[in-house]
């Protein structure tokens, strides 16, 4: 070797280890950073890629003139362009800020790499070394905590989501990125670099340091139990079997086993040193250097001459692939089926599952020391919903009984202890089916056990259905260019059938229809065809190269189905990696035949225009937002946050409407542009200005509005009655009785309500009110349902009245007053809030009492000598017509509630309660 080649390797060495700590960073602070952190990345990503297209020569320019390349380009002006008429500018350009740097890596390897075997070796190397600290981290931060407390104050100071350990393990890794999901996403692609590299690895040296990466990654990757990612790989690992070249077959197939095997030993004993909180415990990082150790060993003393036995002997090969399988598939009926007692550990509690038919049960458990057991089961709404109702909540020291429903698809066995050592022998349950609920499964690991209990009715896949379903009503709001990325997030709560909090579809094929229309969809089914087309064309020339490109592209499309893996900043990074490599490597014969001369401006131009733009734009916005969270924020910082920045200036507009504004006419022209903009967050506050402002026609009109599109929030309500209620309070003052002069304001209340009905008979669940909302409801209600209207009587009912369920609030139509809850025994209600005892009972009504004054209580009944009652702890007997005999002095406080219970004997009925000022 030379010494201008030993300087070249040194050189690129060093440049391979900047790239490994950039890749490292961005995956960290690209996921779990604030808004500000990816938009600070994606500035650095927009300033990168102007400087390499600026400086590159034109040979490396012509590289992107390839179908695969023209692909990515086309989806990323789409995502440029929608943030110019995304609903919500803030989550767009912090989304496509991602994309930016993401797009940078892309550029790096396009214009900067050499087009040879080592090149290649090269990049995949970075990859796969970029995503293994995060992983190392991981497992540190759930366990031990050594290597992670010198980092934390690093990852503390830029991003948010490392507070405490970082990562703690609960039936899986929760990694430092905070989402297996998104983890598994990054790690499963490095995995298969880490694989494709000890294959093809040259000496001794490259096999031990790459078989030390894989164990790293595959170690991490399992522990995260990412199924939909799970069942990904392995369909990739079989392509990567089909596409291999002949004379490396057998040496993949034996790898992956000894990878697998290897991992699985790995992490079920390391489960043991995990909990919910940091134990200390050096057993998983232990456990993870004896891995690498068996993983060297087996790779240069084993793999290497079993490999070359079964070289050129196909059916011996297939042979024993089928004996795998056959062994395979006889563990895992086992694994199963073997069970017996659990004895806890760190981990505090795990769940159990059974099949049971409808019917009463009796559970017995069999236990070293007293442990809880909480029962319970999910039907259909459930999986929907992806939560469960409680059958039953007990500790062992009696059986335990429980009753399953006729709808019941699962019942779950929650079993919790805070003694490690304890040990659970049997749980056996009779009834209409008797049975023992399997504890501890003697042939697999914890973390697994727990994962596969719920298969057969699973609420995360059936939810994510849900959120494709709703992901598809939102982009036939906007079909041929969608909502602008962030779109799904902004408008979910608009078409939801019951409320859940997610920002992604959690599908990005559907999720690119609903963000980017038809078109982004297009745009992004044709980033996975061009790259599949220049990899059918490369595979003769390179096959291991497009073993190992294929396999990526099968696992980064086909984990897109199920996870928002292509929205995350973890991951974008490296399957841009991944594309790039397609286009520098394998899209030779697909690239444009240009002219000598040409120095590919098509492309060189116009990426460094948009760049430049967005790198303006973020800037502005940058400058914007340190204004706004400086100390010494003034009305003209808002004025100028407003005017340079295109992305977020709603919320300088708000801002500046919710402060002591100096210019009036300038304040009715932002609210004016805001009652246009479709927003989960600003009609509250713009309908607070509206009414501060005397328009109180036009704030109903945006509380209307704010509620059709926030729907299924509930907090979203509860704000509206509030604000709808401030209208008039104090209600005696001047203001307030010029907005009650008329029925206007009790007919717009009313019309909140009907709409909140509405929503409620349309849901699978039910959005409810506060005590607050609901004493404010119920005399607007009362108002409302007097023969004329009179605004003295309706002064008189906001002033005294506290409760009354002849016009009490029943925004779930169940004929049950929502202030009111059957705390013992059971009743039947009526319409108009009468209702009847079954049994002996104990009814509760909860209010607020805004004044001070002398209360009585009245109940209308045939029997109301019969019934007794308690007034916030005060005892009230009642005359023959029902009327309290003494009334209660109460203090008015806005912000506490009342509590009124009645002791009803069974057979009673009573017309109606009314609690008022005297």
């Amino acid at each position: 070797m030379t010494e201008k080649t030993a300087k070249s390797n040194a050189g690129k060495g060093w440049l391979c280890c900047a790239a490994i700590i950039a890749l490292c960073v961005i995956s960290c602070f690209a996921q779990n950073g604030t808004y500000t952190t990816k938009k600070v990345l994606g500035l650095l990503g927009a300033v990168g890629i102007i400087g390499m297209m600026l400086f590159a020569d034109k040979a490396r320019i012509k590289r992107l003139m390839s179908p695969p390349s023209f692909a990515l380009l086309a989806y990323l002006l789409l995502e440029a362009l929608s943030t110019f008429y995304a609903r919500s500018g803030k989550f767009a350009i912090a989304e496509f800020s991602c994309n930016l740097i993401a797009f940078a890596v892309f550029m790096a390897i396009v214009l900067f790499s050499d087009d040879g075997k080592q090149s290649f070796r090269r990049i995949a190397a970075v990859l796969a070394t970029a995503a293994a600290p995060v992983g190392l981290l991981s497992i540190d931060a759930a366990s031990c905590n050594i290597l992670m407390r010198p980092v934390r104050p690093l990852l503390e100071f830029v991003g948010r989501g490392y507070d405490n350990t970082g990562a703690y393990f609960y039936s899986r890794l929760n990694t430092i990125l905070g989402n297996p999901n998104i983890y598994a996403g990054l790690m499963s692609v490095a995995c298969l670099m880490s694989l494709w590299l000890v294959l093809t690895s040259e000496s001794r040296r490259q096999r031990i340091l790459c078989t030390v990466l894989l164990m790293v990654n595959a170690v991490s990757y399992l522990l995260a139990f990412s199924m939909g990612s799970l069942g990904v790989f392995v369909a990739a690992c079989v392509l990567m079997l089909v596409l291999s070249p002949k004379e490396t077959r057998s040496g993949l197939f034996l790898l992956l086993l000894q990878t697998a095997v290897i991992a699985l030993i790995v992490g079920a004993v390391s489960v043991k040193g995990f909990g919910d909180t940091v134990t200390g415990s050096p057993l998983p990082m232990i456990m993870l250097v004896v891995g690498c150790v068996a993983a060297c060993l087996l790779e240069i003393g084993v793999r290497g001459k079993l490999a070359e036995r079964l070289a050129d002997k196909g059916k011996l090969l297939i042979g024993a692939v089928a004996g795998i399988v056959v062994v395979i598939t006889i563990y895992l009926i086992a694994a199963l089926n073997v069970t017996g007692a659990y004895t806890f550990g760190t981990e505090g509690d795990f769940r159990r599952t059974a099949d049971l038919p409808a019917g009463d049960y009796t559970l017995s458990v069999d236990a070293s020391a007293p442990v809880n057991v909480r029962v319970a089961y999910k039907n259909t709404n459930n999986l929907v919903q992806n939560n469960e109702t409680d059958l039953a909540n007990a500790s062992t020291d009696n059986d335990i009984t429980f009753t399953v429903p006729e709808d019941s698809k699962l019942v779950f066995f929650y079993v919790s202890c805070d003694q490690p050592g304890v040990t659970v022998n049997t749980a056996t349950y009779t009834g209409a089916k008797d049975g023992s609920v399997k504890l501890g499964y003697k042939l697999l690991p914890a973390f697994i056990a727990d994962r596969i209990q719920d298969l057969t009715a699973n609420g995360n896949v059936v939810q994510r259905g849900v959120y494709r379903q709703d992901a598809i009503k939102l982009w036939k709001t906007a079909p041929v260019f969608g909502r602008g990325l962030g779109g799904f997030e902004n408008g979910v709560a608009s078409v939801q059938d019951y409320y859940y909090e997610t920002k992604y579809a959690h599908n990005h094929y559907v999720e690119a229809l609903c963000d980017l229309g038809v078109l982004g969809l297009l745009a992004f089914l044709s980033m996975l065809g061009t790259a599949v087309w220049a990899l059918v064309k490369s595979r003769k020339e390179k096959p291991l190269i497009v073993m190992l490109l294929a396999a990526c592209v099968l696992q980064m499309f086909g984990q897109a189905v199920t996870d928002v893996t292509w929205s995350s900043g973890s991951c974008l990074p490296m399957f841009f990696a991944v594309l790039a490599a397609i286009t520098v490597f394998c899209a030779d014969s697909l690239r444009l035949k240009l002219p000598e001369k040409n120095k590919g401006g098509a492309v060189r131009w116009p990426v460094t225009v948009v760049c430049a733009v967005f790198t303006v734009l973020i800037g502005l916005n940058l400058i914007a937002q340190s204004k706004l969270n400086s100390d010494n924020l003034t009305l003209d910082d808002l004025k100028l946050g407003a005017k340079i920045d295109l992305f977020e200036a709603n919320d300088y507009k708000m801002s500046y409407l919710m402060s002591n504004y100096d210019d009036e006419t300038l304040a009715a022209k932002y609210a004016a542009s805001l009652s246009r903009v479709q927003s989960n967050t600003i009609t509250v506050l713009l309908a607070q200005y509206y009414a501060n402002t005397g328009d109180f026609s036009r704030a109903f009109d945006i509380l209307d509005r704010g509620a059709e599109y926030t729907r299924a929030n509930a907090e979203q309500w509860q704000k509206i009655f509030r604000l709808e209620e401030a209208i008039v309070d104090p209600v005696g003052s001047l203001s307030a009785v010029e907005r009650i002069k008329d029925d206007t304001y009790i007919k717009r209340v009313v019309n909140s309500y009907n709409k909140l009905c509405e929503t409620n008979a349309q849901q699978l669940d039910d959005v409810t009110l506060t005590e607050r909302n609901n004493t404010f409801l119920n005399k607007v209600l009362a108002i409302s349902a007097t023969d004329s209207y009179d605004m003295r009587t309706a002064m008189n009912t906001f002033s005294n009245l506290v409760l009354d369920t002849a016009s009490a609030p029943d925004v779930n139509a169940d004929s049950q007053p929502d202030f009111a809850e059957v705390a013992e025994g059971s009743a039947s209600w009526n319409e108009g809030g009468a209702f009847t005892a079954d049994t002996d009972c104990t009814i509760s009504f909860t209010a607020v009492i805004k004044n001070d004054g002398d209360y009585a209580l009245t109940v209308q009944s045939s029997n109301a000598a019969g019934i007794t009652a308690e007034v916030g702890g005060t005892t009230v007997t009642f005359d023959a017509a029902g009327k309290g005999t003494t009334p209660v002095h109460q203090l008015g406080d806005a912000d506490s509630t009342t509590t009124i219970t009645l002791h009803v004997p069974a057979g009673t009925t009573v017309e109606r309660v009314i609690y008022t000022m005297e």
